[in-house]
Order: structure tokens, then sequence, then C-alpha cells
């Protein structure tokens, strides 16, 4: 059955999941903001991955700051996943695509689950939750209640997947982690977990098990939800701009090593936090890429497109996302669609802008 499955069938799958999707925008993630930096590793990188931006030198980047939900109405005053996307460009034809989300597990293990998620995930109209079900069957049954629902909010899948979850050990830590998201201050005050197991290859070879997140230097900060209603619903972008202003945004990318018996395969699992981490570098975000005529928002970024020293564990999600990446990334007209590095533009190495989409 597995086997069976097609990126295009999840695909559609998760269409279902979008209701009123703006033609031509990400299926997910479809807000964002495109922004502009460098990396450079720590003194200790090199010594866990030979890939070329862990070897010490400033790598350019590109990355996208994102709210994970499909609306075509933007909300940043919501409780909502999000995303950060960097692109290094580690070479002119190399480049490694690190995508992350707020939360550190993912819903699914495989394509057959997968497609069970979504469909409980298409959204429906939003009924109350009883106070008889909330105080006495949900403890009962020893389930969670319903997530709340941020104000206005009259449809969401929310609650389908919250009862999907009651009979589906694997989807648990992930709605639970959903029914938790909160409001950041900034895109640049939260913590981004890229979720999946890579495998990291070392100078002499050695092959190491790897996850990795970025921790924001300024720390985690929610905004106080008695506060959120007030927040305008774009406020995100323009705190960004008056941040950048100021001085680099900055994150440290840390690197958890496995251990036997750890989850390979399996992002619904998180690790131990005793794993042994590594910080591998900061990356500063410096400034918008309109600003230097760069279009991100049609830049493709994918899990699978991945350097020299850093390779796809078995995790079937993994493989599964980056073919749905490549699908989505042709349908809406995205540059830079396939797994290899298209040629520099305007002095930029990028697949953003002017660069041909090519089968």
């Amino acid at each position: 059955m597995q086997q069976d499955i097609t990126a295009a069938q999840m695909l559609d799958a998760f269409k279902e999941d979008a209701p009123g999707h703006l033609a031509d925008t990400r299926w997910a993630h479809t807000h964002g903001l495109g922004v502009m930096g460098h990396f450079v590793a720590s003194e200790v990188a090199r010594d866990f991955c030979s890939a070329g931006h862990f070897q010490g030198q400033s790598v350019p980047v590109t990355a996208r700051f994102s709210n994970g939900s499909s609306d075509p109405q933007r909300h940043d005053e919501r409780p909502d996943t999000r995303g950060l996307a960097v692109k290094f460009h580690v070479t002119e034809s190399i480049d490694h695509d690190l995508l992350s989300m707020t939360m550190n597990v993912f819903g699914a293990r495989t394509r057959e689950e997968f497609l069970g998620v979504s469909k409980a995930f298409v959204p429906k109209p939003v009924q109350e939750e009883s106070w008889f079900r909330r105080t006495i069957l949900d403890p009962l049954m020893l389930r969670n209640p319903l997530p709340p629902m941020p104000p206005g909010v009259t449809i969401s899948g929310g609650p389908g997947l919250a009862q999907y979850a009651g009979s589906h050990d694997f989807a648990r830590a992930f709605t639970i982690e959903g029914g938790l998201l909160q409001v950041p201050v900034s895109w640049a005050r939260t913590a981004y977990h890229a979720v999946h197991t890579f495998m990291a290859v070392g100078p002499d070879g050695v092959r190491r098990p790897v996850r990795f997140s970025w921790q924001p230097i300024d720390g985690v900060f929610p905004v106080p939800a008695d506060q959120q209603a007030s927040k305008a619903t774009d406020f995100l972008t323009p705190e960004m701009r008056a941040r950048l202003a100021k001085a680099p945004a900055r994150f440290t990318l840390k690197m958890a090593i496995g251990d036997p018996g750890d989850a390979l395969d399996d992002p619904s699992m998180t690790w131990p936090v005793t794993r042994q981490t590594v910080s591998m570098g900061t990356l500063f975000i410096e400034q918008f890429a309109q600003d230097r005529g760069v279009d991100v928002d049609r830049l493709s970024f994918n899990p699978m497109r991945l350097p020299p020293g850093i390779e796809a564990s078995d995790d079937p999600i993994l493989h599964a996302r980056g073919e749905i990446y490549q699908l989505g990334c042709k349908e809406r007209g995205g540059i830079g669609c396939p797994l290899h590095a298209a040629p520099a533009a305007n002095g930029v190495r990028t697949t953003a802008r002017n660069a041909e989409v090519s089968e």
C-alpha cells in the first residue's frame, strides 16, 4: 500500500485541507516574508559534518519566514505553525535547503497515514464542545479536549484531527503541540525544528543520524494571550523590518546526534533531550529579499535538496515531502523546482530570479 500512494495523491489530499486557496501560491505556508543574510559555521562544525557550509567560511543564505496556514486571508495574530526555510548557497552550483517549523514532530509516519491525517483535517464548521464532554467525557475517556478556536474562526480542521488522534497514537503528539501553539512577538523570537532525521557525514566518513533546529539568540517570546486580539493581521512583517533596521536577527543552528534505538525514520517521535547536541553555527538575517529584487515567494525550498556531506534518512515522509514540494512548485509556476541549482542572477546565487525552470 505504501508504494502505491503517489506524491500526486498526497498533494491532492492536502488540497482538501486548504479551502479558498489562492492560485499560484503555496498550498501551505501561503503568507510569508523573504529575507537574506549569511551563515557562519562554528569552529567544531567541520568535525561533525563535511558539508561545505560547515567549514567555517561565511555562506550567503536566502530564507523565508512564514505562517503555516493556507488561508487566503493573512492572520499573524492567530496561533499557527510558523516556518523558517533556509537556502544555504554552499557553492555556485550547490544549495542546501533546511525546512523547519515551530512544531518538533510531524503528524504521520507513512504515506498511508498522511492520507488519513489529511482526511481528518478537512475543515468543517466549528461546533463548540459541550460542557459535559469537556469536563466529564474527555477526562473519562483519557482524551484531550478539542482545541480552542481563535475569535472569528467558524471553520477548522482542528476538531477533526483531535478526534482522529484519539485513536491513532502517531498523530497524538502532533495534535497536542498544535493545540499549544502561540503567537510569537517576532518570527525572530521563536524556535524552529527540521523534524526529520538526516545523516551527517563527517570528514572521516562516519555517518551520524542527526536532527537540526534553530534557536533564536534573542530568546523565545510569545504574545500574551490577552494581547493577541489587539495585534494587526500583518504585524510580523513590519516588526521584522524595524528589527533589521537595528541589527541582524540571529539564530544558532543546533544539531542533535541520535543514539542507537532512536527513531530514525519516524518524524512523529521526538528524541530525548539528553542527546549530544552540537552548535553548528550562526545564521544572520540582515535584509528583506525584495529590497534586493529577489522574489522569494516564487523560490523553491525542498527538504530533499541536500549537499554532499548531508544525506536523507529512510524516513518515508521526508522522501514524500520532497516529491510533493516539487509538484507544488511546478504547479504554481515556481522557480528552481528541480533538485539542482540554477544559474546566478543579478549577483545573487539563488534559484529565485530570472532563472529558467526546467524539467
